[in-house]
């Protein structure tokens, strides 16, 4: 599962559009309704890509699930700022979009697909 994602949102009707949406990006798309569940699911197999809602998560937490996992993170909410996206970058995050933002966040995780297979094949 290379290119799994793992959707963490405050809205469980927004997390299901983007399953949808993410299909066609990823044959293995999970929806979790907490952080301890993402880092329970994690430690099963290796996720690399998380969306994750700032509702539900801190930047610090951001940090320590890039650090402890490994996973790219893409950030949303629903109304993202230039300072929650500074911040979200500074934490390690690869884009903050709104969380309605469907091909912002497929742009996104393309982006996050493209660098890890060049890390994979260098």
């Amino acid at each position: 599962m290379h290119n799994a994602i793992v959707i963490l949102q405050n809205d469980p009707a927004r997390a299901e559009n983007l399953v949808s949406g993410f299909k066609s990006v990823s044959e293995a798309v999970f929806v979790v309704q907490s952080l301890p569940e993402l880092q329970a699911l994690a430690s099963q197999f290796p996720i690399p890509i998380g969306v994750l809602d700032l509702g539900l998560v801190t930047f610090q937490e951001i940090v320590h699930l890039r650090r402890q996992l490994g996973m790219e993170i893409i950030c949303t909410h629903h109304t993202p700022d230039d300072m929650m996206w500074t911040e979200a970058m500074d934490a390690g995050a690869i884009d903050c979009c709104f969380d309605d933002d469907g091909p912002a966040i497929c742009r996104a995780i393309h982006q996050t697909s493209t660098t890890c297979n060049r890390a994979a094949l260098g």
